[in-house]
């Protein structure tokens, strides 16, 4: 079941406040973005209508793994709010989630089972899955038009059932492998990756590869995802720290900080590759805890969607993306701060998405057929994910978005370094 929302009226939504915990010394254009305009972007993008929603619900399924990313569950919560509060809902009526949480693979069949067989379900939309997503796919294909939100195993990139808009791993983990060899031209590069599916997905199958044919000399050492700064330290050693040019983590947001904290108890700087689950809030609140500058490790290089949370821009939607999730948005359990970076941003955009084709649709034309071809269809833009949606082309079928963004944090600030805001991302759309 979805969390109680706090009241929307209860929380500022002056441009001028909304944006404190961002980065200190990031620039951004919001201050000066009324939430007319945002709106007026929101209104745009979904074809609805300014005001609130009413009648009988539209029914999404969503299914998430909670205990492991419960952002993704905020970001579509609150863009359910948002949705059914100020943009009319889908065609007028209010949007409902019937959500679906996944504890095992089991529970991954049950909830695909579950949502197949509910008639009053349009589609289904998931947030980020680490176990049992071929059971779950297995049992919506055919049965459900399916969004899928952040794809991290090889089952969420090659499945029929569904089409994801967003880069995912695939093009995160092979863009950041495509700008470490073009970019940073090393010699060795020293992997360290967590020891579950995705991260074994990431090191094996999307990262080394791509260094291999490029004639880079990788060793890669898996760190259990609760690794700790101790275990961190075992496995950088092991992978060659001190002798590698590059040190690429791919690790849950506990794993980027007990990087950090390794790094720090080793003495060492390297050059250091990630992804943006490295630059999540409690990263900038242990930096503080421990004395250190800045909010995110100084000199690291993030890998993103295209787009950039901490300068976010107007015409990808991200303003709106960032004031609306904290006026809507809840702290998830056992956290003070709204967690709007990570895996909450894409289900937020993929569901204003799928409000923008039941608005195109139509309330009576909502069949398994017809809402199907319209997301397979889709060219884009997509609401914070660079350049053009293309589906079913290369080896991952699934993966519709092709591009993706390296920023790097340094001395208090951001630097677009290949992106959408400098007009440069890095493009792994398959030729053929």
């Amino acid at each position: 079941m979805g969390r109680s929302k706090k009241p929307a009226a209860a929380v500022s939504i002056a441009m001028g406040l909304l944006l404190p915990a961002l980065s200190a010394g990031a620039s951004t254009s919001t201050d000066t973005t009324g939430d007319e305009e945002l709106n007026a972007w929101a209104l745009d993008y979904t074809g609805g209508t300014a005001g609130a929603a009413s009648g009988d619900p539209i029914k999404l399924g969503y299914v998430n793994q909670d205990a492991l990313y419960p952002e993704a569950t905020l970001g579509i919560e609150a863009a359910v709010e948002y949705v059914n509060a100020e943009l009319g809902g889908a065609a007028g009526r209010p949007i409902e989630l019937v959500e679906c949480e996944v504890t095992s693979a089991e529970a991954a069949a049950s909830c695909g089972a579950e949502l197949a067989n509910n008639d009053e379900v349009v589609a289904v939309l998931t947030g980020t899955i680490n176990d049992g997503n071929n059971t779950l796919y297995e049992a919506l294909d055919g049965n459900k038009p399916l969004l899928i939100g952040n794809g991290v195993t090889v089952d969420d990139f090659v499945t029929p059932a569904g089409v994801s808009y967003t880069a995912g791993s695939p093009g995160v983990v092979q863009g950041l492998a495509a700008f470490t060899i073009e970019e940073l031209a090393p010699s060795t590069v020293a992997v360290v990756f967590a020891d579950n599916p995705p991260g074994q997905a990431a090191a094996n199958v999307l990262l080394k590869p791509a260094l291999d044919e490029a004639g880079v000399a990788s060793t890669l050492v898996a760190v259990s995802a609760t690794a700790t700064a101790p275990d961190v330290v075992s496995a950088l050693e092991a992978a060659g720290v001190g002798s590698a040019d590059v040190v690429v983590t791919l690790l849950s947001l506990t794993g980027c900080i007990a990087s950090y904290d390794a790094m720090a108890s080793l003495g060492i700087s390297p050059t250091v590759v990630t992804t943006g689950l490295c630059y999540g809030t409690p990263m900038s609140t242990h930096l503080h805890d421990v004395d250190a500058a800045g909010e995110f490790p100084d000199g690291w290089y993030f890998g993103g969607y295209g787009y950039s949370y901490f300068e976010p821009d107007y015409d990808s939607g991200m303003q709106t993306y960032v004031a609306k999730i904290n006026q809507y948005g809840e702290p998830v359990e056992g956290a003070s701060t709204i967690e709007y970076t990570g895996f909450a941003g894409p289900t937020f955009a993929n569901l204003l998405t799928m409000t923008r084709f039941i608005n195109e649709l139509g309330a009576d034309s909502l069949d398994f057929a017809t809402v199907d071809a319209t997301l397979r269809e889709f060219t884009g833009p997509m609401m914070l994910q660079a350049g053009p949606i293309e589906c079913g082309i290369g080896i991952f079928v699934a993966v519709c978005g092709h591009q993706m963004g390296v920023q790097q944090y340094v001395d208090g600030g951001w630097v677009s370094v290949r992106d959408a805001l400098v007009g440069d991302p890095v493009d792994l759309a398959p030729t053929s």
